[in-house]
């Protein structure tokens, strides 16, 4: 009994992964919007550099906050698309459900920083943050389970780790939903903790993958 994949349409995993990258660099535009430099007003009113500057220290940790949250989106992203032969009709739904949220995080960001201490705002933030996850973890489950999309056979750990990488994205989420609702300030950065066990994640599973192809030898 043969087993039925599914063809590629029109649109082909390159042309969606240039899409991607377009969508991720006018998201990040907009993320450098929202930094703001000296204008003529300040030159008239006589602003020094060092006040200046120090009006911006808030605007800027917020900027390198949501840059590299978008940074973690991209690569795991792309840890999906390097799994993946091709894409179909389903899974290019899920990707454009998965780009407009990518769009609204400068907003959220935004919003987060100029209403600093809004729970409400808060949630907003962790709750775009949460349905990126979603859509995430949708895309990799669709990929992995429809026959022809990927074009090799994944080892069980491969993709248990992507598994996992993904996973974060959600409970991080959720986390910062929970604290929000009790008021705890600073809820975002609750993602440098998932940022860093993301990184020690792909760090101990490239050692063991590398030990055990060793060991195969």
């Amino acid at each position: 009994m043969t087993i039925r994949t599914c063809d590629e349409g029109p649109v082909t995993k390159t042309n969606v992964g240039r899409l991607t990258n377009g969508i991720y660099v006018f998201t990040l535009l907009l993320l450098f919007k929202n930094v703001r430099i000296p204008s003529f007003s300040d030159i008239m009113h006589d602003t020094e550099i060092g006040t200046f500057g120090l009006m911006q220290i808030p605007d800027i940790l917020s900027f390198i906050n949501a840059f590299l949250i978008i940074a973690l989106f991209w690569t795991i992203t792309f840890h999906i698309f390097h799994q993946l032969r091709k894409v179909d009709m389903k899974f290019l739904f899920l990707h454009f459900g998965l780009l407009i949220f990518i769009i609204f995080i400068p907003v959220s960001s935004h919003l987060y920083q100029v209403m600093n201490g809004n729970s409400i705002i808060s949630i907003f933030f962790h709750s775009n943050i949460l349905l990126i996850g979603i859509f995430l973890i949708f895309e990799w489950y669709h990929g992995i389970h429809t026959p022809g999309l990927t074009g090799k056979e994944i080892c069980s750990q491969k993709i248990s780790c992507i598994s996992r990488k993904i996973f974060y994205v959600p409970v991080s989420a959720v986390i910062g939903i929970l604290l929000s609702l009790i008021d705890i300030p600073l809820t975002r950065n609750i993602y440098y903790v998932t940022m860093l066990a993301f990184f020690l994640d792909w760090t101990f599973t490239k050692k063991s993958l590398l030990s055990s192809g060793r060991g195969r030898r």
